[in-house]
Formats: C-alpha cells, sequence, structure tokens
C-alpha cells in the first residue's frame, strides 16, 4: 500500500497557502513568456516550502520551457516519490522522457503511475498508445481496454483502442470504440477528424465501401484541403472524367491563395492520379503522380539526425548481397512441422503484385488464419540478428546458429499467436508481409515447416500500380520512376536465387494474370502445395467476410477482374524512366 502523507502542521499550511499564490504568478509569467520572472516566482514559492509538490512541478515546468530538461526531470522524480503526489507529476515526467526519445522509460514512469493511481484512464490510454508505438501490441491492448473501463466516456481512450484494434484487424471490435467516439464528438476539429479518418478506414477494410465514402465525405465537408481524407475517398470511389471531386481537387492545388500542406499536396496528387487512371486519362495520371512522388521522395533526399538519404545504388546492392549468405547447401535439412499449433506460409512478392487477391482465396478457407501484412518476422529479425544483417562475415555463422534461429521461431509464433489466436479449426496461418521476400531463406530455416508463397504480376504493370500508391508505410524506391526499376531488378535477381535453391516442396509461385484468367486450376495447385483439402468457398473469395488492410482493400471486393492485366501500355509514352530501367522497350 502506498504510505499516507502525514498530517500538515499549520505553519506547512500556511506556507503553503503562501507558495500557491507563487505558484499562481509563475503561470502567469510562463504564460506570458517572461520566463525569467516565472523562475524567479517558482524558487520562492520553493523556498517557502520545501518538498512542496505544486512548487516542484512549477519548477519543472519553468526548466523545460527554457530547455533545462535534466533538471526538470530530477524535480519531477522528487515531485513522484511524495507521499501525496498527483498522478499530473507522472504524466509531466513522461512528457520530459518523451520529448527527449526515450519510451523505454516513458514506460517505465507510466506503469509506476498506475501502479500508485490504478484506476486513472487516461494514463492507460497514454500507456497503451506508448507500447503499440513500441510493438508490445497484444499487451498495449490490453492496457487500452482497461482505459476504457475505467473512462467508458473518454474520448481519447475510445479512439485509441479503436486504432489499436484496428491495427491488428479486429475491425468489427474497432468499428465499435470508433463510432462511440464519434458519438461523444470532441470539441477538437482536428481529433474529430482524425477519428472519422480512422471510422472511415475500419469500414473500408470490412468492405463497406458506402459507410467508408461518408466517412471521408464529412471530413471535406468539414475541411475541403485535408489530402488524407481527399487520398481514402479517391481509394474507394470510381471516378468518371465528369466526376466534380476531380475540378475539386485541381482547384484546391492551383489556389494560390492557401498555402497548402507538404503532406496534403501529395496526397491530393495521388488522389487526383487515381481519379485520372479512373478516368482513363494517363497523361494526366503520370503527370500528378510524377509530382506527389517527387514531394515525397524529398523527405530522403539528404542525411537527416535519425535518417540516412536513400541511396538506389546502396539499397539494390544490399538486396543482392543477401542471396551470398544463403548458398543452397543450407536447405538441404530444413526444420519440419511440429505438433506446436498451426503450419506457417508466408505471401511474398513486390507491392501491388496481386499478393491481396492470393491472400483472399486462401483466406476463404475454414481450415486458414489469414493475418494480413504483419511486421512480426522482420522485427524480431532486426532484434536478434541486427537491423542491417546480412552484410558481416560474423553473419555466415549467425546463419547457421540453431539457438538464434530457435528463438527467432518461438519469438516469431508466440507474438503471432497472442495477435490472431488460432481456433481448432485452425491448421494454417498465413503472413503476407511482403518484405519478407529478403527473408525467404531466414524464415525456412527458422520456422519448422514453414512455405513461400511467392506472387508475381507483370513488372510494368506492378511498378506502375506501386507508383500510383501513398504507401502508410513508405517504401522510399516507389517515389522515382528510375529507382522503382531499379530496385525491381534487384529484387528478380534475388528470387532467382530462391528459386534455384529452395526445395520444390517449400516454395511456390504464383504469376497473377494466369490466375485471374482461370482461377481453379491455380487454386488447386496452391491449395495442393499447402497441404490441406479443397473447398469451393475458394472460389468465392470476394463474399468472404474478413478485413483487408492493404491498397487493395477496395478491388478484391470486387471479384475476379482482368482488367489490370497490361494496363500499362496507355502509359508508355510517359513511363519511359521506369521502362529503361526496366530494360523494356515501350513498342
Amino acid at each position: 500500500m502506498t504510505k499516507a502523507a502525514p498530517p500538515s502542521s499549520f505553519a506547512e499550511k500556511r506556507n503553503r497557502q503562501k507558495a500557491d499564490k507563487l505558484i499562481q504568478a509563475a503561470q502567469s509569467a510562463l504564460a506570458s513568456g517572461n520566463a525569467a520572472d516565472a523562475k524567479a516566482r517558482a524558487q520562492q514559492a520553493l523556498s517557502t516550502a520545501p518538498g512542496y509538490g505544486p512548487a516542484l512541478m512549477m519548477m519543472a515546468q519553468v526548466h523545460r520551457a527554457t530547455g533545462n530538461l535534466n533538471k526538470a526531470a530530477q524535480l519531477l522524480q522528487s515531485a513522484c516519490n511524495l507521499p501525496d503526489s498527483k498522478i499530473d507529476y507522472f504524466r509531466e515526467l513522461a512528457g520530459i522522457f518523451a520529448s527527449a526519445g526515450r519510451y523505454d522509460l516513458v514506460q517505465q514512469i507510466l506503469f509506476a503511475a498506475i501502479r500508485k493511481f490504478p484506476t486513472h484512464g487516461q494514463t492507460y490510454s497514454d500507456l497503451g498508445v506508448y507500447l503499440i508505438q513500441a510493438e508490445h501490441i497484444t499487451q498495449g491492448i490490453t492496457i487500452l481496454e482497461k482505459a476504457v473501463s475505467f473512462s467508458p466516456d473518454n474520448w481519447r481512450a475510445l479512439n485509441n483502442l479503436g486504432s489499436a484494434l484496428l491495427k491488428v484487424g479486429r475491425e468489427k471490435e474497432a468499428l465499435e470504440y470508433l463510432a462511440r467516439a464519434e458519438e461523444i464528438g470532441p470539441d477538437d476539429p482536428e481529433r474529430r477528424t482524425s477519428n472519422l479518418l480512422q471510422l472511415g478506414e475500419a469500414k473500408r477494410h470490412m468492405g463497406d465501401l458506402e459507410g467508408a465514402q461518408e466517412c471521408f465525405r464529412k471530413v471535406i465537408a468539414q475541411n475541403p484541403k485535408s489530402g488524407r481524407a481527399w487520398h481514402d475517398l479517391a481509394d474507394v470511389m470510381k471516378f468518371e472524367p465528369d466526376s466534380p471531386e476531380i475540378k475539386m481537387m485541381v482547384d484546391i492545388l492551383n489556389d494560390a491563395d492557401f498555402v497548402l500542406q507538404k503532406v496534403d499536396r501529395e496526397m491530393i496528387g495521388f488522389a487526383l492520379g487515381k481519379a485520372y487512371i479512373d478516368s482513363k486519362d494517363p497523361k494526366q495520371a503520370i503527370h500528378h503522380l510524377d509530382a506527389a512522388n517527387a514531394l515525397r521522395r524529398q523527405d530522403f533526399a539528404e542525411n537527416t539526425p535519425t535518417q540516412k538519404a536513400y541511396d538506389s545504388k546502396i539499397a539494390c546492392g544490399r538486396v543482392r548481397a543477401i542471396a551470398d549468405y544463403f548458398p543452397a547447401e543450407l536447405f538441404k535439412d530444413l526444420p519440419q512441422q511440429d505438433d506446436n499449433g498451426p503450419a506457417h506460409a508466408f505471401i511474398v512478392g513486390m507491392p501491388r503484385c496481386g499478393s491481396t487477391l492470393i491472400e483472399q482465396i486462401l483466406g476463404s478457407h475454414p481450415e486458414t488464419l489469414a493475418t494480413g501484412e504483419l511486421r512480426t518476422f522482420p522485427k524480431f529479425k532486426d532484434r536478434l540478428f541486427g537491423t542491417l544483417f546480412p552484410n558481416q562475415p560474423e553473419d555466415h555463422d549467425k546463419i547457421r546458429n540453431s539457438a538464434l534461429l530457435a528463438e527467432l521461431a518461438k519469438s516469431y509464433r508466440e507474438e503471432v499467436n497472442a495477435m490472431y489466436p488460432p481456433t481448432p479449426a485452425t491448421k494454417l496461418i498465413i503472413d503476407k508481409m511482403l518484405g519478407n521476400f529478403s527473408w525467404v531463406g531466414l524464415i525456412l530455416l527458422s520456422v519448422p515447416g514453414a512455405k513461400i508463397i511467392h506472387c508475381r504480376r507483370n513488372p510494368v504493370d506492378t511498378c506502375l500500380s506501386c507508383y500510383s500508391k501513398r504507401f502508410a508505410n513508405l517504401q522510399v524506391y516507389t517515389c522515382n520512376q528510375t529507382e522503382l526499376g531499379e530496385f525491381y531488378r534487384a529484387y528478380e535477381d534475388l528470387m532467382a536465387h530462391w528459386r534455384a535453391v529452395l526445395p520444390k516442396d517449400r516454395f511456390i509461385e504464383i504469376n497473377y494474370e494466369d490466375l485471374v484468367t482461370n482461377i481453379e486450376p491455380e487454386a488447386r495447385r496452391l491449395i495442393d502445395f499447402l497441404g490441406l483439402p479443397w473447398d469451393d468457398a475458394m472460389l468465392d473469395f470476394h463474399k468472404t467476410e474478413r478485413s483487408v488492410r492493404t491498397a487493395s482493400a477496395a478491388q478484391v471486393r470486387q471479384g475476379l477482374y482482368q482488367t489490370s492485366v497490361e494496363r500499362w501500355k496507355p502509359y508508355a509514352p510517359y513511363i519511359k524512366q521506369l521502362l529503361k530501367a526496366l530494360g523494356i522497350k515501350p513498342d
């Protein structure tokens, strides 16, 4: 139990009353920008009532405002250790470490806060957000659920929980919390907009495209220059040449009297690209996509304290170098499927290769569990093998370290099972993180019985589709026609290596064009490879009620169509840089 504060003497009460007046004066001075006066008043308050929590807090706020974060943190730590400490002291201390990027300490402070104040919903809400940002997804959701239980009318807690559930594909639950947050309707327009956008996203994932449109149009009605709303609306609607939305977006981009934020200009540019693609105007489509991609590429044009400039030669070299660490001899005796839960299959390839269609087909089978794009394997790969792996001579030994491989498999399977608990009927869990094409060898060496499904599509169709999308998780190489073509060829070289060295019972390739031309033979070939019985539900994949969280969420609900096959040809005059980088002549 927390030790109670001893009763205050008459003198202490009198001194604290004096200190309170000085604190009010310090707050007024700080608010008006007079930091020197604020510091003097706060110091007087501390001298009048040494060890008084509000005075410690006020002095910490002065030091924080003037850049002395270490002194501010020391004062707040003292305030937090007082018998009569307040939740505000912990939250202020957490804010200081958050501003410094020390999220590990933020979590420790907030855990300490909820031990002392076990029913303070907002603190649970903040802690849950930090845990999820650190990719402790399951723990973060549990904490956020407690936040809502303690503060059922707290808009921020409802929104945070809805957002977290949306990240892991629990859209039905996310819709419930986001809808409740929408009913409460915070006074802050930015928060309301954020909630509406997430509500629309949840509906899009669930296939309710009309409901999603309604949410995005509400945001546009409130803020016509919201790039995110235009971007998301474009994803769920079909444009015609005379659609009024096209003129509205063009007018926004051309409005010289309004300074549009860079991110809004980017997103509206991508939305216009989609609109002109729908309207069959290749010239205008590429014009707007070139401009939008160039804006996004600027963020990685130069080195900064937190990231390096993107260098296509280095990036492509790293992809190709992976093959040198994974010779054929490594795959002669792969770990076999054990009895420790369902088997695992990994869909890999380039973005926009048709992988969502394959996932939806497989996810329609009653014995599978499709999880979408999971960061789980690359996350644990980074933790156990290093973020730059493989690039050092000692990495050859790491790949052969059975204990390290076993730890990687254990960590991966435990987190996936926690986020997506399998049912007794589940025989196969499907992970569609396409970037795992780099780690195909490591996956097969570590995860017992794992199988790889490589999804392929016409190179130009794939790259053009990549170029037309503003991915939530930025793929820098997609923002420039030449760099996109260069990366695709590096990817092709690595996949040629996997094709040559991997056992045929662990690696299969599916061509998107073959699948949409004649689905059943390809689906049967795939299901035989996975060792599952045939089920006719796979042919009615578009009727399956499951969330789809990728850029193809709208398209996959339409059933099979072949309009995306060789769709690049009308664009040939406007994508010459891409074609040259791919080594393809326009004719």
